[in-house]
């Protein structure tokens, strides 16, 4: 069974920094074997969490309470495998639609309240971001750390990250952090059925060249359809 694989980006520039690098990751994970999927946050609505989890009979439960674009990405979430988040810096924390996705994921891991294992138990997470200075390894910390908390496991090598903005695709030490970050959550996960995986950092500057070019022509054909780089067009 191939193993499924999804990217979130929480970038309203689907070919922006933090755009291509997770592009990175999923191509890598491609090659690896595994099915790859891309959605952003900003193609819809995602609801902030109202707290359920407090009420005396709690109603925090998957997959949440909101008929929204949130609720989509949830049930996205809970049949993969792996997740890789991609997103921009904003103020040292990912972006605010990413982090509404974040607090709705709660319902995933709430299902211990219900005599259930955590949704996100057995799923592998990697984390890219993109942006200035600390605000980098404090957005990926904050997303490492949340989703360990709701069972998800870590790989080795699981951060990349770039401080280049929208020239992070010529940045080669955040590239081929990228493509390890798909192909050891790819790795860990086979790892986790009982196959096959790698679990050490790759250093393959071919590799990283074959998987940029990829990413470039798939951002000049978008630019070439769409006019300009920009969010797609958010549905109710």
């Amino acid at each position: 069974m191939s193993l499924k694989v999804l990217g979130i980006l929480g970038s309203p520039h689907p070919f922006g920094g933090s755009g291509m690098l997770l592009r990175c990751a999923l191509e890598a994970a491609q090659r690896e074997g595994a099915q790859t999927k891309l959605l952003s946050v900003y193609q819809g609505e995602i609801k902030p969490c109202q707290g359920c989890i407090q009420d005396e009979e709690p109603h925090c439960r998957f997959p949440c309470i909101f008929e929204d674009y949130g609720k989509e990405l949830l049930l996205e979430i809970n049949e993969a495998q792996v997740l890789i988040f991609g997103t921009p810096v904003y103020w040292y924390a990912p972006s605010g639609l990413l982090k509404n996705l974040i607090d709705r994921m709660t319902c995933l891991e709430n299902m211990v309240a219900y005599g259930e294992p955590s949704y996100m138990e057995g799923k592998v997470v990697g984390i890219i971001t993109v942006g200035a200075d600390a605000g980098l390894t404090l957005a990926g910390a904050y997303l490492l750390t949340t989703l360990n908390a709701m069972g998800a496991m870590v790989p080795p090598w699981a951060h990349a990250y770039s401080r280049k903005a929208k020239g992070a695709i010529y940045d080669d030490r955040a590239v081929m952090d990228a493509i390890n970050v798909g192909i050891l959550s790819v790795g860990l996960a086979a790892r986790l059925k009982g196959l096959p995986g790698r679990l050490s950092y790759l250093d393959d500057p071919q590799l990283l060249e074959e998987i940029r070019q990829k990413i470039l022509a798939q951002k000049e054909a978008f630019e070439k359809e769409d006019g300009k780089t920009k969010a797609p067009e958010s549905r109710p």
